[in-house]
């Protein structure tokens, strides 16, 4: 007796992670603690389902459970659907309706997958944080399994709902398909339990973020990995213990291996042998010590993230590879390159930032969100139960509450469209609905794809009011160069029907984007004007839409080719233009640029020089950047975007930024070149501004080299570059420490060989 009551003893102890980790044999504590749960004592299960219904459950019969729901609800018409009695019905019947009875049939085989799947549609809280996790799994058992292994492993009782159904989120698929990533991921190194027990021990030990208690489901997603790109669970361990840095320094985690390529034994990244010979650690691991490029770096710096509990994504850029993470809730923060781009953690779509600001913007209040999807239940449970007219009433209630919600608005125009929406009516109803996505405007676009024959159905003028409302929000909305507007300002213009309207579009466009928003989405559309008008021949309707734009934003005034006021208007122009000039360099737009700049100087004339350079006998080659593109880190009121491009020229041009601390100019050649040198000659004027400087080269825009640097610039400085030195891009960084200052030059020109 004394022997087994000491076995308890231990085993009790070993249970609650207390003294027996000081023993000798600390590999037994995981297998004492498996023993402990085994024998735990199960909770007592609090019915919340009718008993007819739990006794379906109990049978494995969810056909049944199924059908007894949806004639509860045609009794009761759920008129309360926050009440916990409606919500006992409308919950189990969405998660039945998500997963699919056979999927549960097929899934619950034994009595004790029976008893949790009757625990799990019996625990509202549970339920609720899963169907309201973002994307839930949808006809799929691999969610469930999730869930059911981490019941098993906690005795019945799970402690940390959120974590596993983020898990199962994330393991179970998406909200239309499962993911078929999942299926090919080795489950001995992917394992969702292995995961929910190492953030349980984290989280424990207190290693964690200090907002990770406070995580929902959906942000939790963002914390247990990558379904589409995941590392091996090895490397969440790997990285908690030997990349910890303080809390806001993780958007620089990345940092902790080595851009290498080749690798220190001389294999390239393309082969085959890069990660030899160490093949056995975790991934993590394994690019610490060989080091890697931007794809494995932004994969260890996002999993050191979410290996400490703050939520992370990597995305995939044009040529490479970043990733974001999110110190606290709305507040998404860049790691090598990032946060913008394809991201492979996601809800609403991949495109960054569109994506998350809207994610951001639906779930960004616990309260509210949870009451539109206990409304969106409801409409669920109605139209199940035969009520449509309720259910698109319902709907619209949740809406209502939360107007953004992508998934919740695609079933209301579902409804809609099976009553007969008339164009008119989506006319009328669009311009109702689209205000509400100021912030969001990219998101509106989006919303309205459902109702396209609708709109495909619409008058040009009706179109164009619709098309204008759409812009106007996203003019309000923070752009980025990976969100391509021309795509859709393109797709847009091909619906109108006339050379007028398409002409009318294209002044409403410059105008709505002339003085709004940082300049990106702007230049984008110049890009587009430049391929569709210019580069065509067609300069005129350009140009006029263009008048007609600055004179809608006040720049100027419509007027004849004779009137008296011309040289004053073609002024204003210029400087019209100038601002687009910018544009395209925000855009980052070789076309626009050059195409813009020579329209504008003929209107500004020859730009005039300060002086005119010879190339330096030290640097080989010629001189071909005016052939590219020059890009101000910024731009201000002594500035002249018009003759940017001339500063590329051994003739010289004009330039000043706004004051900053590391003022920069980045030249992008239109092809990737042996490079040369450059020279960078400072304008007149107070030059002292100008002292420590920096030139660096890039090959792909993102990853920089150092190729020279000074502490007291010349007047000219000539930069000759090593033998080895190739590239595309080109800049100059002005260091001004912690005092910001102007930066103006008159030349910066590159040579090729």
């Amino acid at each position: 007796m004394r022997a087994r009551t000491f076995f308890w003893i231990v085993l009790t102890l070993a249970a609650a992670g207390g003294i027996y980790t000081a023993v000798e044999r600390p590999e037994l504590v995981d297998e004492l603690k498996s023993l402990v749960t085994k024998h735990k004592k199960k909770p007592v299960l609090k019915k919340t389902l009718s008993e007819p219904v739990n006794t379906a459950l109990a049978a494995g019969n969810y056909a049944q459970a199924q059908q007894l729901l949806v004639d509860s609800v045609r009794k009761s018409k759920l008129t309360a659907p926050q009440a916990p009695a409606t919500l006992a019905v409308t919950m189990p019947l969405e998660f039945l309706r998500c997963t699919g009875t056979d999927v549960l049939t097929e899934f619950a085989t034994t009595p004790e997958r029976r008893e949790f799947l009757m625990q799990f549609l019996n625990d509202s809280r549970w339920l609720e944080l899963y169907l309201g996790a973002g994307l839930v799994p949808y006809q799929t058992d691999r969610g469930i399994k999730v869930l059911y292994d981490i019941w098993k492993e906690e005795g019945g009782d799970v402690g940390n709902k959120a974590l596993a159904v983020a898990l199962a989120s994330v393991w179970g698929g998406g909200e239309t398909q499962p993911d078929p990533a999942i299926a090919k991921l080795d489950p001995v190194h992917h394992n969702p339990l292995r995961r929910y027990k190492f953030f349980r021990a984290q989280e424990k030990a207190g290693n964690l973020h200090p907002n990770y208690k406070n995580l929902r489901p959906w942000e939790l997603r963002f914390v247990v990995g990558n379904v589409a790109q995941d590392w091996d669970d090895g490397s969440f361990e790997w990285c908690a213990k030997n990349i910890n840095l303080p809390w806001d320094r993780y958007q620089s985690s990345c940092w902790a291996a080595v851009y290498t390529d080749p690798s220190y034994y001389g294999d390239s990244v393309q082969s085959g042998e890069y990660q030899w010979p160490f093949l056995t650690e975790s991934r993590a691991e394994l690019t610490h010590k060989n080091g890697g490029v931007c794809g494995s770096m932004s994969h260890l710096g996002a999993w050191a993230a979410m290996a400490h509990g703050i939520p992370a994504y990597t995305c995939g850029q044009p040529g490479h590879c970043a990733y974001a993470v999110r110190p606290e809730r709305g507040k998404w923060i860049g790691g090598f390159g990032g946060p913008d781009g394809g991201m492979h953690t996601n809800i609403f779509g991949n495109q960054a930032p569109t994506s998350y600001l809207l994610m951001e913007t639906v779930f960004k209040d616990d309260k509210t969100i949870d009451k539109a999807y206990r409304q969106s239940f409801a409409a669920r449970a109605l139209e199940a139960a035969g009520d449509k007219k309720a259910a698109r009433k319902m709907w619209n209630k949740a809406l209502k509450t939360s107007p953004l919600h992508p998934f919740f608005r695609s079933e209301l125009h579902r409804l809609m469209k099976e009553g007969g929406l008339s164009p008119e009516a989506c006319v009328k109803y669009l311009t109702k609905v689209i205000p509400l996505y100021q912030g969001n405007g990219f998101a509106a676009v989006d919303m309205a794809q459902d109702l396209q024959e609708q709109i495909d159905a619409m008058t040009d003028a009706q179109r164009a009011s619709i098309y204008t409302l759409m812009h106007e929000m996203i003019s309000e909305t923070p752009a980025s160069w990976a969100v391509k507007c021309s795509d859709l300002v393109d797709k847009q213009n091909k619906t109108l029907k006339t050379p007028e309207a398409r002409a009318d579009y294209l002044a409403s466009l410059l105008g709505i984007h002339m003085n709004h928003g940082d300049g990106t989405t702007f230049g984008q559309i110049i890009e587009w004007a430049v391929a569709n008008y210019i580069e065509k021949g067609d300069i005129d309707t350009f140009s006029q839409a263009f008048t007609k734009a600055s004179a809608q934003a006040g720049d100027v005034k419509p007027a004849a080719a004779d009137d008296q006021a011309a040289q004053e208007r073609n002024k204003k122009l210029a400087a019209a233009y100038g601002k687009a000039i910018f544009a395209a360099e925000k855009a980052h737009s070789i076309p626009g640029f050059q195409a813009l700049t020579q329209a504008a100087q003929a209107l500004a004339g020859e730009c005039p020089s300060e002086a005119t350079l010879t190339q330096p006998a030290n640097i080989p080659g010629r001189p071909c950047s005016d052939k590219g593109i020059i890009m101000l880190s910024s731009t201000s009121q002594w500035d002249v975007p018009t003759f940017h491009r001339n500063l590329m020229t051994l003739k010289g041009g004009k330039s000043h930024t706004d004051k900053e601390n590391a003022p920069s100019f980045t030249i992008e050649l239109p092809k990737a070149q042996r490079l040369t040198g450059c020279v960078i000659r400072k304008s007149n004027g107070i030059e002292e501004r100008m002292k420590k400087a920096i030139v660096y080269t890039s090959a792909d825009g993102a990853t920089w080299m150092k190729a020279a640097e000074t502490d007291n610039m010349p007047k000219v400085w000539e930069v000759p570059f090593n033998d080895t030195t190739s590239g595309k891009w080109v800049k100059v960084v002005f260091d001004n420490g912690s005092t910001p200052n102007f930066a103006y030059l008159s030349h910066f020109v590159v040579f090729v060989k």
